[in-house]
């Protein structure tokens, strides 16, 4: 009986390695090729002692620790203590995003799309197709983590050991394997594929709060906390490898869930039940705008409320890294209680300027995720109906793409209210609305060019479409860790986010705004009449 539930396994395992391995390809050439070439380049950005003495009190400011996890490493510093500390948090969450993504297509995707409906009216088990992607994602951690330790080795970081190479390789890859079996788990309870995204997403956004917080005000609390393991491998010290232990079980105790689960759902259902729809389709329901809002509210809530929480998280510590008599009560003393507040708030507003690259990337993944869905909509026939109807193209192109700038535009800005509204309960004397809105009008034009351009192609190149997930990668690497690595001014300036000063700590630049806006307009006229003349699910 057992041997059934799995037959035909091998055959769904090279069958999902076929169709995938060139996206698999390129996540893993990416990944390891990014770190390796990182790694190589921090012995030149600290090679010195003085570089290492610098840098290490940036890491153990709240701001910092609040961004990259607690500063563990005891003196002597060396280049490769303050490597593990900079990139492992950052390549965690790159690691789990990528887990989700290829998890979720292997899962609720397939089944989504009917493919699995097809696959399982042959001779397969009934869990072949759940053990066919576990085995997938395994794989994928398992070259990557090897390829990680591998650069490693290779970039020969001062103060770097063989067994603190393999222990941050394999802890990384043992991270994004224990997610992607997550997300497997996650794929049982929920209904469809864009639910189970929803739900891992938020999963990781709760960890990545609550890790924040314990690390900044309680850094012991961090064991409770799945995301938080990554930061306890305490590499190239005391090379803990209890944090890839547990990461192993809890892999194999949700991938046991997910089989249970999946041997007991029926095919296309999920533990949370959808609610019933009505008898009769409401009268708001007259067009693609009101439709694409009836598929897509779900989402557009989850970022904004999931943004909002974000942003107010951050800002709860607000008063703990804008307190520079706390650290050094001599200050006091030396500046003047006056001149203290001025310094405490111009620390708390260059945090902001960093912060502000966070929200600015949270609110481009829905943005993009919605102008994308164009294309998924196309190939799953969906809009092959509603072409069947009096719909022209324009109207159905500027439905999804008002419906994307719109959101992105609004999820940072909730993110940018959460900050403030904390900010007003979290400090003596909060920052101004004023200062927000001036981050928000330096961003907002920057994000438009980003979605006009993933509109454009969209419109004009549909297969290459998920360049937009590069690019916004991208952004992010470039910006969050662009002064840490010491990134050339051009490198940052590959996306129009690193036009952009850094409000609030400088003024807003109208000139920027000015030609990022010109620039939308310009995209978006190429973007409609692209898709205006392009076939369908081209």
């Amino acid at each position: 009986m057992a041997t059934q539930l799995f037959a035909r396994t091998g055959l769904l395992i090279r069958f999902n390695l076929r169709r995938d391995w060139k996206k698999l390809l390129i996540w893993v050439v990416v990944l390891t090729g990014l770190f390796t070439a990182i790694a190589a380049k921090f012995d030149g950005i600290y090679g010195t002692q003085m570089a290492l003495n610098e840098i290490v009190k940036t890491l153990k400011t709240p701001a910092m620790i609040s961004l990259f996890g607690a500063f563990s490493a005891k003196s002597p510093y060396t280049t490769a203590k303050v490597f593990a500390t900079e990139m492992v948090v950052f390549m965690a969450i790159v690691m789990i995003v990528m887990n989700i993504m290829v998890a979720v297509v292997t899962t609720r995707g397939d089944e989504d799309d009917g493919l699995l409906e097809l696959v399982r009216a042959h001779a397969v088990g009934r869990l072949a197709p759940l053990f066919a992607g576990a085995a997938e994602l395994t794989a994928l951690n398992g070259l990557i983590g090897f390829l990680f330790a591998l650069g490693l080795t290779v970039a020969k970081l001062p103060g770097a050991t063989t067994p603190g190479n393999w222990l941050i390789g394999l802890g990384l890859g043992g991270l994004g394997w224990a997610f992607g079996m997550l997300t497997l788990l996650l794929a049982q309870v929920m209904t469809s594929a864009s639910g189970t995204t929803m739900l891992s997403y938020l999963l990781l956004g709760v960890m990545y709060v609550a890790r924040m917080g314990t690390d900044v005000n309680r850094p012991d609390l961090t064991w409770w906390i799945p995301f938080g393991w990554i930061e306890k491998l305490d590499a190239y010290q005391t090379n803990d490898w209890l944090p890839i232990g547990l990461y192993v079980l809890l892999g194999l105790g949700c991938s046991s869930l997910a089989a249970a689960l999946n041997a007991y759902r029926d095919l296309g259902a999920g533990l949370v039940e959808p609610r019933r729809g009505r008898r009769q389709a409401s009268g708001l329901l007259r067009g693609p705008v009101t439709l694409l809002w009836r598929q897509a509210h779900g989402l557009i809530i989850a970022w904004l409320l999931g943004n909002f929480i974000l942003g107010a998280a951050y800002a709860s510590v607000f008063n703990t890294i804008g307190d520079l008599a706390k650290s050094n009560p001599m200050i006091k003393q030396l500046l003047g209680a006056s001149a203290l507040a001025a310094a405490n708030r111009l620390i708390v507003k260059n945090f902001i300027a960093v912060l502000a690259i966070v929200m600015v990337i949270v609110a481009l993944v829905p943005a993009v995720q919605l102008m994308l869905k164009l294309v998924n909509d196309e190939q799953k026939g969906y809009l092959h109906q509603v072409y069947a109807t009096a719909t022209s193209r324009w109207h159905v192109w500027a439905s999804y793409t008002g419906w994307a700038i719109v959101t992105g535009l609004l999820v940072l800005l909730a993110g940018l209210s959460g900050m403030y509204l904390m900010g007003l309960t979290s400090m003596v004397k909060p920052i101004s609305w004023v200062t927000y809105w001036h981050v928000f009008a330096a961003y907002a034009p920057a994000m438009l060019v980003m979605v006009a351009v993933t509109s454009a192609l969209a419109g004009w190149r549909p297969k290459w479409r998920y360049a937009a997930w590069i690019w916004v990668f991208y952004a992010f690497f470039s910006l969050y860790l662009g002064n840490l690595i010491d990134l050339p001014k051009w490198a940052r300036r590959l996306t129009p986010l690193g036009f952009v000063n850094k409000v609030p700590i400088k003024p807003l630049d109208g000139t920027t705004s000015s030609w990022c806006l010109l620039l939308t307009v310009l995209i978006l006229v190429v973007a409609a009449l692209s898709y205006r003349r392009r076939d369908l699910a081209q």
